[in-house]
């Protein structure tokens, strides 16, 4: 019933959607010079720093530096960046649990890893190395070092049927067969980290070094966001292919949609409160209260477009799900979670 009522809701109107909004396609010769000039941004953005900053040291930047120095507010060379005028970036992140939850293994969620363990055999590739509860509701994957890693989020548990997590795990396990996680992700981690440390650094007197960074910044984002939205685009067909359709069609729909309550839960949700249970037992609680007829009118502003936060790293979603339900339905066994 619910995948019929959103087949109708969305078809004509996802199309009619997409026939005003669907961004200019970039080929795959620009997609691939896209994603070589971002792999070399980082070194480009890199070698301007050291150019810039020896530049401004030689014309009586040391001062301010050893002066900080002296007061042991400068410690090492991002320090002596930002003393210049620059910005520091940090892209690397030395322990995966500051991005992903606490690993876990099939005794914790049987069900979750078969599901697993059936998307790759479909995709023909090999299953994630690690499986990591995150906190939020969305999914990724990661790769560092050997080791590549799926995150799911622990509140979609609970939102998903098993059919619709099916279509999420094929998603996302599309990028890792397909290397996203490991040729494309350092690329848009420091776009990322760029524009978080100059948002950070607003309210410092500008130079030339900060100028440099935002040039990068831009030139960065306009590469990632084709690249980006064709790597979204792609695993959402893998995602159709395997699941079906109208899985893939409801997965996107109901990820969009518990996102922002999820949010609203956070916002009313007291941790100090001892008769409040712990944040993910009372969204469960949330969710099952919440009305059929909101749920409905909430999902039919999301099909139509006029919900939810413009992303430039995801297509809209009207045209993602107008792409995905052109593909059949394919019955995958049981749709509940066990």
């Amino acid at each position: 019933m619910e995948r019929e009522s959103l087949a109708e809701a969305s078809g004509p109107t996802a199309r009619a959607s997409s026939a005003t909004t669907e961004p200019r396609l970039v080929g795959s010769w620009g997609l691939a010079w896209r994603r070589s000039s971002l792999r070399g941004l980082e070194w480009v953005y890199g070698a301007g720093v050291r150019a810039g900053s020896a530049t401004l040291l030689g014309l009586g930047g040391f001062v301010p530096v050893v002066s900080g120095w002296l007061r042991d507010e400068v410690k090492d060379w991002g320090d002596v960046i930002e003393t210049l005028g620059g910005v520091r970036v940090v892209t690397e992140s030395k322990d995966p649990d500051a991005d992903f939850g606490p690993a876990i293994g099939f005794a914790d969620a049987p069900t979750l890893f078969t599901a697993i363990s059936e998307v790759a055999r479909r995709l023909g590739a090999k299953p994630p190395d690690q499986v990591r509860l995150g906190y939020l509701p969305c999914c990724g994957v990661v790769a560092w070092k050997r080791t590549r890693a799926l995150m799911i989020g622990l509140p979609l548990l609970h939102v998903l049927n098993l059919v619709e997590l099916r279509a999420v795990l094929a998603h996302e396990m599309a990028h890792l067969a397909r290397g996203d996680a490991t040729r494309s992700v350092r690329s848009a981690r420091f776009v990322h980290s760029l524009g978080r440390a100059i948002d950070l650094g607003n309210g410092r007197p500008g130079g030339p070094l900060l100028a440099w960074a935002k040039f990068c910044r831009q030139r960065g984002e306009t590469l990632l966001a084709p690249v980006a939205r064709g790597q979204e685009a792609r695993a959402d067909r893998t995602a159709a292919t395997i699941a079906g359709g109208d899985a893939a069609a409801s997965a996107l729909v109901k990820v969009a949609l518990v996102q922002p309550l999820f949010r609203e839960v956070l916002e009313n949700y007291d941790p100090t409160d001892p008769n409040f249970p712990n944040l993910y037992s009372f969204f469960r609680t949330f969710w099952g209260r919440l009305p059929e007829p909101l749920q409905t009118d909430m999902r039919l502003r999301l099909v139509a477009g006029l919900q939810g936060v413009p992303d430039p790293a995801h297509p809209p979603l009207p045209d993602r799900l107008a792409i995905v339900q052109s593909y059949p339905q394919r019955p995958l066994g049981d749709p509940t979670i066990q």
